[in-house]
C-alpha cells in the first residue's frame, strides 16, 4: 500500500491534493499541522509527503528536518507546497531535505506532472 501524507493549514488543499493522488493509487492521510502529520507519519509510513512550507505551528523546514529524523520512514520524498516562488524559503526547505517544490494552487495536470518522478513509487515495507 502506498501512501501520502499531506500536511496543510488548508482543508482545501488537502482535499484536492488527496482527490488527485488517490487517483495514481495513494492511501491518502492529512494533518492540518506539524505536529499532527509527525504522528501520522510516524504511525503511516507514507511514502510521499506533501507539506506546506508555512504551517501555523512550525515552519515547513522544521517539520522536513524532524521528518528526516524518523527512523523507519524519513527517507520518503517530501514535496513542498509554496504559494510563490521564494528563493530563500526554497533553500531552505532543500537544506532541511526536501526533494522538490509545487506551487499552490494546484489542479491535476500541475500536480501531476511536477510529481511524476514519484507517482510510480513502490510501497512502503
Amino acid at each position: 500500500m502506498r501512501i501520502c501524507l499531506v500536511i496543510d493549514d488548508s482543508s482545501v488543499v488537502r482535499k484536492v491534493a488527496s482527490r488527485i493522488l488517490s487517483s495514481f493509487g495513494f492511501t491518502m492521510v492529512e494533518a492540518a499541522t506539524g505536529a499532527e502529520g509527525l504522528v501520522v507519519a510516524g504511525e503511516a509510513g507514507p511514502a510521499l509527503v506533501l507539506v506546506a512550507a508555512n504551517l501555523s505551528d512550525m515552519p515547513g523546514e522544521d517539520f522536513v528536518r524532524k521528518f528526516r529524523a524518523l527512523p523507519a520512514h524519513g527517507d520518503a520524498p517530501v514535496v513542498g507546497l509554496l504559494v510563490e516562488s521564494n528563493l530563500g524559503q526554497m533553500t531552505r526547505l532543500k537544506r532541511a531535505g526536501a526533494s522538490a517544490f509545487v506551487l499552490k494552487p494546484f489542479d491535476r495536470a500541475s500536480l501531476s506532472m511536477r510529481l511524476q518522478p514519484y507517482l510510480s513509487l513502490p510501497a512502503a515495507a
